[in-house]
């Protein structure tokens, strides 16, 4: 192959893939002696496993409150210590781990979208995904996310970003609330009767 053929075979490859602001080679290097548990636990919606491409450990992407905010930091602070952190799209990637178990946690949050926080997360530790499972972070309503919107217009065949929020994010979190959370999450997020309905009338709450 000569130098001009080497050229445009480089101009032509493709960006290297990352997850969290580290590419895969780094995030082999940063799991290289963990290892993921067999026996089944709760996952946050949305998690997947990395193993597919080398990578013991989980990747997931939450959407949370911007009142839990620091909730969700204090749980970090108490299965992990801080280690290091780097700039990923003006955004801050922090990486933590506890040495002890062997487990480490990357990820960012993010505030541009959803009118709320939006956690991207990779991490080996189960304990530490089922601690999130555990604490049900609230998943900011439609009107929170989508500030001005016609309840009458959410569910059928939403496209695009309402469509990507609800698939994602809202519809496991909702569905998954009991009768008496439920009520607690319109008080808090003070809801109004058209989107009660609009929200009952779409899941088919009772």
């Amino acid at each position: 192959m000569n130098i001009f053929s080497r050229i445009k075979t480089f101009l032509k490859q493709e960006p290297e893939e990352q997850f969290v602001g580290y590419s895969v080679p780094e995030l082999k290097s940063v799991f290289a002696k963990a290892s993921l548990p067999r026996n089944s636990f709760l996952l946050p919606p949305g998690t997947n496993s990395l193993k597919g491409i080398g990578i013991a450990a989980y990747y997931t992407s939450l959407i949370i409150d911007q009142r839990d905010t620091l909730d969700f930091f204090a749980l970090i602070e108490s299965n992990f210590n801080y280690e290091s952190e780097r700039a990923f799209n003006d955004l801050c990637v922090k990486k933590y781990s506890n040495t002890h178990k062997n487990e480490h946690l990357i990820f960012f949050t993010s505030s541009r979208e959803f009118n709320s926080v939006t956690v991207r997360l990779v991490t080996n530790s189960t304990e530490f995904l089922a601690a999130i499972v555990d604490e049900k972070f609230s998943v900011p309503p439609p009107w929170v996310a989508f500030e001005g919107y016609n309840p009458s217009w959410w569910g059928g065949h939403m496209q695009g970003a309402q469509a990507y929020y609800n698939d994602n994010y809202f519809l496991p979190f909702f569905t998954e609330l009991s009768d008496l959370e439920r009520l607690a999450y319109y008080a808090r997020f003070e809801a109004t009767d058209e989107w009660i309905k609009a929200l009952d009338l779409m899941y088919d709450v009772e």
